[in-house]
């Protein structure tokens, strides 16, 4: 079974609770807003990226640079620090980050629905580009490496553990909204 039918299939159940939790965020709502761009914001400043592959520091810098903007439109900040998460497989972080990108146009056209003037303001991370063409190379890449050596069994476990930052951040934002409201 090729890597990208591994990651797929067996990243399934945790990629699926993930999308529940950030479902949960009504994007149109100027508190739920700030809750989900401060969880991606408390991921990605846990992040210290793998060398390599198609994203890394340069995609996290414009993906923070655009958080701090929405949030600071917001007037909210994004909460205490997480532990760091250290990543040395570029295919891992290449297939959530990616991955999420795309994802992340599906719920900026949820936000664009709004009409609320001070969730209208941050919509600087929900408007960067969605990769789709990198999302397509990296899965024409996954699609020709094998799923079952100790490089794939690497890839899947870091890939997972960036699936439990994001839904970690998701929680701490969450509760965060909650407390303040």
């Amino acid at each position: 079974m090729p890597l990208r039918r591994r990651l797929k299939s067996d990243l399934a159940p945790v990629h699926d609770r993930l999308d529940a939790l950030f479902s949960g965020f009504d994007l149109r709502d100027p508190d739920d807003l700030g809750g989900f761009l401060a969880a991606h914001r408390l991921a990605f400043a846990a992040i210290r990226p793998a060398p390599g592959g198609a994203t890394g520091g340069a995609l996290l810098d414009r993906m923070t640079a655009a958080l701090d903007a929405d949030l600071a439109a917001l007037g909210r900040a994004p909460g205490p620090a997480l532990p760091l998460l250290e990543l040395r497989e570029p295919l891992a972080q290449d297939y959530v980050l990616l991955g999420s990108r795309l994802g992340t146009q599906v719920l900026a056209r949820r936000w664009a629905e709004g009409r609320d003037p001070r969730a209208r303001t941050a919509g600087r991370y929900l408007s960067l580009p969605p990769m789709a063409a990198e999302w397509r190379g990296f899965c024409e890449m996954a699609d020709r490496l094998p799923g079952d050596d100790a490089r794939a069994a690497a890839v899947l476990a870091e890939a997972a553990a960036l699936f439990a930052l994001f839904h970690a951040a998701g929680e701490a934002a969450g509760a965060q909204a909650r407390r303040a409201a």
